[in-house]
């Protein structure tokens, strides 16, 4: 079964805008990618390196919908992004993605693999003491749920990095707990894939899916039709 005409997006793109995907990002640097006086303003004021994105991307924070009509899109794919939305807003952002999916449109959700983190945890706190850190140092490093320090003082810089509330991870998933998610929002017939293991046409999909976010338990990936 082929996808449906409409739009390809791109949930949290990052600095990449690839044809024919519309590429979206809640990034600040996606907000000043074009506008090279106002990154320069910011630049001059936080001393962060901004406005080097390319242009054309979206900004948008998904956590208020994605813009587009009922039934108009043909593709929503999203990377390592859904970790950094609480479980309700997760589950929120994917009925938003099946509104706006065509019948027979596809949404494919990449994220991190809880079930790899912690099994490799395990693997390595049996050989005993980690020289530079303890063990449920390393595991919280590896989540990404938190920090390590608190935030400075307050100032623009730290309002520019934490004004948006999706630097961390907040909540995280193994297959299960992925299409679990999925299914409670609508998709009754999502499943695990592998990498580039989509309905989603390979020569687009490569463009935007990175074998380091997927493979050798970087990532889990679900896959469903609406």
């Amino acid at each position: 079964m082929t996808l449906p005409d409409g739009p390809w997006l791109n949930i949290g793109s990052g600095p990449s805008n690839p044809e024919p995907w519309i590429n979206i990002d809640a990034s600040w640097q996606a907000r000043l990618a074009g506008r090279r006086w106002l990154a320069a303003v910011v630049r001059r004021v936080t001393g962060r390196d901004v406005g080097h994105w390319p242009n054309g991307l979206r900004h948008r924070d998904i956590r208020r919908g994605l813009g587009f009509a009922d039934n108009a899109v043909a593709a929503v794919y999203a990377s390592h992004v859904i970790e950094h939305l609480y479980r309700d807003e997760a589950v929120a952002f994917l009925r938003e993605a099946r509104r706006v999916l065509k019948p027979g449109g596809v949404c494919r959700i990449v994220a991190p693999d809880a079930q790899a983190i912690v099994s490799w945890y395990l693997s390595h706190r049996a050989e005993g003491p980690h020289p530079d850190t303890s063990s449920s140092d390393l595991l919280m490093d590896l989540l990404m749920l938190r920090p390590r320090t608190a935030p400075g003082r307050a100032g623009p810089l730290r309002w520019l990095l934490h004004a948006d509330g999706l630097n961390a991870h907040k909540w995280m998933y193994d297959a299960d707990g992925l299409t679990a998610v999925m299914h409670e929002a609508g998709f009754a017939g999502a499943e695990a894939k592998n990498y580039l293991d989509s309905a989603i046409p390979r020569d687009g999909l490569e463009r935007v899916e990175a074998p380091d976010r997927v493979c050798n338990g970087a990532g889990v990936c679900v896959e469903a039709r609406k």
